[in-house]
């Protein structure tokens, strides 16, 4: 039948659940093919499906339009609004709106239920049927559930297509993995029993006089990066207005680095570049021109390829897949080892198929660190052929942490090429102590700084 589009309203309920998107693309197309379903109401001319297309024919300003008309008890309003746009293409807000809408009909039928809203829901749970009313499959509304828990700031990422649910939601596992390994080892490693091998300081590094001149053999840092998130007022690295102040500052607070370091040692330095107001800001490469007039000798420029970069939120440049580690030294006569070949078994993981002979047996011509090099000297670009390495615990920036904490692969090799046990290795910027996690391994004694308390 034939009603007035002034005496249609929409659904007070359907605001709740949907957004009334798209609006001009759907006009377009009931201009091009006009309206290939009639509108549903109930007995008060309330839309229960259509709602788009009465707000697209209202600006189109039609004057009727076919509609059919059905009785709808009060209490089953909202379940057939979302039976009515099953078929919608939807936001990952609207599919959320949709459980959450769903869990909350269920619960007044049922007395209040925990398996709705768990995680751990098993198969035969009442979300595997909510899943099906939804039109979803039951996996994919687990991890939007997840997701929404522990990161519900994440939909809209979801949404605007820069993350897809399986990263999102493999990104937020990784993370709540590391919250629980710093919560497991915020002490000292019990296993060093001389307690000064293992030093902490909650304090800036830019003064380490807590050190003697050359008493550190190794050091491998990766300091705040600029524009990123807001650390530490005292601190004020990676805070700055510019990136102009930034370099300044971050090559001013590593001079007592150079102090610090003996005439043998060596400085390895991680640092990520920031894009502002859409122009790569170069940063790196300023702090090491910097570092170069204070007098360090830069031995060499190492490429980390990273194995799953955090996507870009840009559509218009291509996705940062590498940073820089930098070797530095204060002089050319410094100890460093290039053809080590493996790991002892106690450090060594176990390898994926492909690094393995056909009996089983590990292959000599790749370890899980250090590739067999057989007297030739290893390059400078670093993939997971050389450090098996995914960047495990990458951060995003709306997560509040460190942008970029490296892995404990990343580290192993140059502590082992440049220092030997027993010997200091210093971290001045040490965030959750990984660079000390590896010296525990490797018996390296270490010192780290930090302004912020693990």
């Amino acid at each position: 039948m034939k009603v007035k589009v002034s005496s249609l309203k929409h659904h007070p309920k359907n605001k709740d659940i949907y957004e009334l998107s798209s609006i001009d693309q759907l006009i377009e197309s009931i201009k091009d093919v006009g309206l290939l379903q009639p509108l549903i109401i109930d007995t008060k001319n309330q839309v229960i499906s259509g709602n788009r297309r009465l707000k697209s024919i209202r600006i189109l300003k039609w004057e009727e339009v076919d509609v059919i008309q059905r009785k709808v008890n009060k209490e089953d309003e909202e379940k057939l609004l979302i039976h009515y746009n099953k078929q919608r293409i939807k936001k990952y807000k609207e599919l959320l709106n949709e459980y959450f809408t769903l869990v909350s009909i269920h619960q007044k039928g049922q007395g209040r239920r925990t398996d709705l809203t768990s995680v751990k829901s098993d198969i035969g749970s009442s979300r595997d049927l909510v899943a099906k009313m939804m039109g979803v499959s039951s996996s994919q509304l687990q991890r939007l559930i997840f997701i929404h828990k522990h990161h519900p700031d994440h939909i809209e990422l979801l949404d605007k297509g820069i993350f897809t649910v399986n990263q999102s939601y493999l990104q937020i596992q990784r993370e709540l993995k590391e919250k629980k390994s710093r919560k497991n080892k915020t002490s000292i490693p019990s296993s060093l029993e001389n307690l000064s091998s293992w030093r902490c300081y909650q304090k800036s590094s830019s003064n380490m006089n807590e050190l003697n001149e050359g008493e550190v053999q190794t050091i491998f840092t990766s300091p705040p990066y600029w524009n990123k998130r807001r650390y530490s007022e005292e601190e004020g690295l990676g805070n700055e207005k510019t990136s102009e102040e930034f370099v300044v500052n971050l090559s001013e607070h590593l001079i007592d680095c150079k102090r610090v370091l003996n005439d043998r040692g060596s400085f390895f330095l991680n640092l990520g570049d920031t894009f502002y107001n859409g122009n790569l800001q170069n940063i790196p490469h300023r702090v090491i021109l910097k570092l170069q007039q204070q007098g360090w000798i830069l031995r060499n420029t190492i490429i980390w390829s990273k194995t799953n970069p955090k996507p870009s939120a840009s559509k218009s440049n291509l996705t940062p897949s590498y940073e820089f580690i930098f070797h530095l030294t204060k002089s050319k006569e410094y100890d460093y080892n290039p053809t080590l070949t493996k790991l002892s078994s106690e450090s060594k993981p176990s390898l994926p198929p492909r690094h393995r002979s056909v009996n089983g047996e590990y292959s000599n011509s790749i370890s899980p660190y250090l590739p067999n090099i057989r007297g030739k000297n290893m390059g400078d670009y670093w993939n997971e052929d050389i450090v098996r390495t995914s960047v495990a615990n990458q951060k995003l920036n709306i997560m509040g942490e460190h942008p970029a904490p490296f892995p404990e692969e990343i580290i192993t090799l140059p502590i082992l090429q440049t220092s030997k046990e027993f010997e200091l290795v210093l971290d001045p910027f040490m965030g959750s102590g990984t660079t000390g996690r590896v010296c525990d391994k490797l018996g390296r004694r270490f010192v780290g700084y930090d302004l912020k308390k693990y």
